[in-house]
């Protein structure tokens, strides 16, 4: 069967091929994605595992018990804890250049498209925006992997510990160290939850899972829990938005609230999200003694890091963010953006 030479249809059969080999690449890059789940959770059962065995290892000495058993399996799972470990590095180099190619594809094609006005899209741009925005959000998971397999466990193992000494302290009736254990038993705990609260606000799951307004609702009711001010939470209903859009606007309230912890005293705070016309207007004002931004910008020669942030993440977004504030009139950031069209 010969095969239409018109433009319409080259471009049609093109983008049919393409979008085919997509969808190959997207399958083998989410089963990768899985194996990867599964290998990091042996990772992290080895880790505690192989902590607890050192746990035991140190208490059998102590107490002058035999420890060539459980020196033996400390051994072992140190060696499977490599194995794992190494396994989930390989898998994770992988994934990063599966994800890579992907994103060439998908960078490549959309010169197949134009626009209404008939101008070809800026893959380049598009790319290097949406790479940017995931450039930081994984370094963000790393940080939050780092804690969880670090200071946490750090936590949970003095945890363990305590518990153990426990224990002991019961068997020999030493009842006043007892309850001073008991009470480090608490701080330990107490330090545990707040370590998983900071996981959270690095990788906040509900955005991915819900979208931007239950993730925000979350976020703002942890805010004023954590720092006891008054935070009023408002949003119109939102379609889902392209996952770099989420997390930036995420981020920007993020960076808005932290800078009204730091400089509105404890000022009232109103966010709100709205969509209107096709735009989506996202504000945050506090009440606070506000400041001159002119002032700033001439002490430190242009804008604090933190508004500069905003900024430029609002950019990569094509969207746009303006600061007004002035001493005594609290501060208020404005971002607003094109609302996408629907398929």
């Amino acid at each position: 069967m010969s095969l239409s030479t018109e433009p319409a249809a080259l471009l049609e059969r093109a983008t049919a091929i393409v979008a085919a080999q997509l969808a190959g690449l997207r399958e083998l890059y989410h089963a990768a994605l899985h194996q990867q789940e599964g290998v990091v959770q042996r990772a992290r059962q080895l880790s505690r595992q192989l902590d607890e065995a050192v746990v035991q290892e140190q208490f059998a000495r102590e107490r002058g018990l035999s420890t060539v058993a459980i020196a033996a399996r400390v051994k072992q799972l140190r060696a499977e804890h490599a194995a794992a470990a190494e396994a989930e590095a390989e898998l994770r180099r992988s994934l990063r250049q599966l994800d890579q190619l992907i994103r060439q594809i998908e960078m490549s094609s959309t010169t197949l498209t134009r626009n209404v006005e008939g101008v070809a899209a800026d893959p380049w741009v598009q790319a290097l925006r949406a790479q940017v925005i995931k450039g930081r959000e994984e370094e963000r998971i790393r940080l939050a992997r780092e804690v969880h397999d670090g200071p946490a466990q750090v936590l949970a193992n003095a945890l363990m510990g305590v518990e153990v000494c426990q224990n002991l302290l019961q068997e020999q009736k030493l009842e006043q160290l007892g309850s001073i254990l008991s009470q480090l038993g608490d701080s330990v705990r107490e330090g545990l939850r707040e370590i998983r609260s900071f996981i959270a606000d690095l990788r906040p799951g509900k955005l991915e899972e819900q979208g931007l307004v239950p993730a925000l609702h979350e976020y703002i009711r942890r805010y004023r829990d954590t720092v006891s001010s008054p935070v009023v939470f408002e949003a119109d209903p939102l379609p889902r938005l392209p996952a770099e859009a989420e997390i930036v606007l995420y981020r920007i309230v993020q960076e808005a609230l932290q800078n009204a912890r730091k400089h509105a005293r404890g000022a009232p705070v109103r966010v709100t999200l709205t969509a209107r016309g096709g735009r989506l207007q996202l504000t945050i004002r506090d009440e606070g003694p506000g400041f001159d931004l002119r002032e700033v910008i001439r002490r430190a020669g242009r804008e604090s890091w933190g508004l500069t942030s905003m900024r430029e993440r609002a950019e990569l977004i094509g969207a746009q963010l303006t600061v007004t504030t002035r001493r005594g009139a609290g501060t208020e950031v404005h971002v607003t953006m094109p609302l996408p069209q629907p398929a």
